[in-house]
């Protein structure tokens, strides 16, 4: 979630690597992270799910923007600690643009 000192809340999703392949063999769509990340009917999905989270909370509250992202964050990386806790500056630096298209 990406909100600070911005006009709204948005945010950058990440697919699990073992519920998303599930899911798109189901609704029979093919192919790894990165090809379920541009398929149109993964998004409407993240879009429903993300529509469903927002009923929760206040209109200034809610993500208004999203992109889904094309790799699996592991533990010890640029966006997580060994613990897997987020390291806000690393995901700030490492996805300064997809950030700045969800506020152009």
């Amino acid at each position: 979630m990406i909100g600070d000192a911005r006009p709204y809340v948005s945010a950058l999703i990440v697919l699990d690597p073992e519920v998303a392949p599930a899911w798109a063999s189901q609704h029979g769509i093919e192919g790894d992270l990165a090809a379920l990340a541009d398929h149109p009917d993964v998004r409407a999905e993240v879009q429903r799910q993300i529509d469903e989270a927002n009923s929760h909370f206040s209109q200034v509250e809610r993500v208004k923007r999203f992109t889904i992202l094309h790799e699996e964050w592991m533990p010890d990386s640029e966006e997580l600690t060994p613990t897997m806790k987020l390291k806000r500056r690393g995901v700030h630096a490492k996805y300064a643009s997809e950030i700045d298209a969800l506020y152009s």
